[in-house]
C-alpha cells in the first residue's frame, strides 16, 4: 500500500511546484516609474560629466539652492572648486543606485559610488541617502546622509495608479 502512495504523492508535488514557478511576487513598475528613474539616471550622469570636466559650477548646480544639510549651497561651491583645483578632474563611477522612495516631486536613493582622480590624490567614494528633488522640471539633491551599505533598501512608490 505504502508504494503505490508515492507515485501519485510525486506527481502531485511536481505538479504543485510547476504550478507555483510561475506566480510572480513582483509589483508592476509604471510608465511613469520608469520615465521618472530615468530622469534620476540623467541627473548622475550630469553629475559624471561635471567632475569630468572639472566644472565646479556645474556641480553646483545639481543641489538645490536651499541645501543645508549636509552642507549649505556656498559650501558645496567651496568644496568643488578647491577639489578641482588640487586634482583637475574626477572619474564619477556609479556603482550601485538603488530607488527607496520615488514621487513626480521627491525621490530617495541609496547609491554607491566612487570618484577617482588623475593622480588618485583626491580618490573617495562610499554609499549614501541622496534626497532628491523636483523643482521647475530638474532634479536637485536637497540633502544626503552617509549609510551602511549592508543595511536592506525598501521601496516606497508615491505614485497615483489609474487602476
Amino acid at each position: 500500500m505504502k508504494g503505490r502512495l508515492v507515485i501519485p504523492l510525486c506527481l502531485a508535488v511536481a505538479a504543485l511546484g510547476s504550478a507555483c514557478a510561475g506566480i510572480s511576487f513582483g509589483r508592476r513598475v509604471t510608465d511613469d516609474e520608469v520615465i521618472l528613474q530615468q530622469e534620476i539616471h540623467s541627473y548622475y550622469n550630469q553629475v559624471q560629466e561635471a567632475f569630468a570636466t572639472a566644472n565646479p559650477d556645474a556641480l553646483v548646480s545639481l543641489f538645490s539652492p536651499s541645501i543645508t544639510h549636509p552642507m549649505s549651497h556656498q559650501e558645496i561651491k567651496a568644496w568643488a572648486e578647491k577639489f578641482f583645483k588640487e586634482n583637475r578632474n574626477g572619474h564619477f563611477k556609479i556603482e550601485k543606485l538603488s530607488f527607496e522612495g520615488l514621487s513626480y516631486i521627491k525621490a530617495s536613493v541609496v547609491l554607491t559610488y566612487k570618484v577617482e582622480t588623475p593622480e588618485h590624490k583626491g580618490d573617495f567614494g562610499g554609499t549614501e541617502r541622496d534626497t532628491l528633488v523636483k523643482d521647475h522640471g530638474h532634479w536637485y539633491v536637497a540633502g544626503w546622509d552617509k549609510v551602511d551599505p549592508n543595511e536592506k533598501a525598501k521601496i516606497e512608490t508615491l505614485l497615483h495608479s489609474p487602476y
